[in-house]
């Protein structure tokens, strides 16, 4: 499963994909398909007035051990991405962890 959450932008579709627009409804994704997640595909900023960010949600999987394949940040928020990545390639050396829009 393809996990993608971004508050702004329309996600992809296809049943490979399931998507949230923001942090709660992501982490419940992240619990249904544990164990089953090929990738997940963050952004950063999770709306105005959230107080979530890609990065917590980085810090919720490696804090209950979610693993995937491969994560993919595709934020355009210069110091967030910066810091996802350099969090998720510290934290999840099993995943291949790219910075794109896909």
């Amino acid at each position: 499963m393809i996990l993608y959450l971004d508050d702004y932008r329309r996600p992809p579709t296809g049943p490979e994909y399931a998507s949230a627009d923001n942090y709660s409804d992501f982490i419940m994704l992240l619990d249904k398909y544990n164990g089953n997640i090929e990738m997940v595909d963050l952004d950063y900023d999770l709306g105005y007035d959230s107080t979530w960010s890609g990065l917590d949600v980085l810090r919720y999987m490696k804090k209950f051990d979610v693993k995937c394949e491969r994560i993919n940040i595709h934020s355009t928020h210069p110091t967030g991405r910066s810091m996802m990545m350099q969090y998720a390639t510290a934290n999840f050396p099993d995943a291949v962890v790219t910075d794109r829009e896909l």
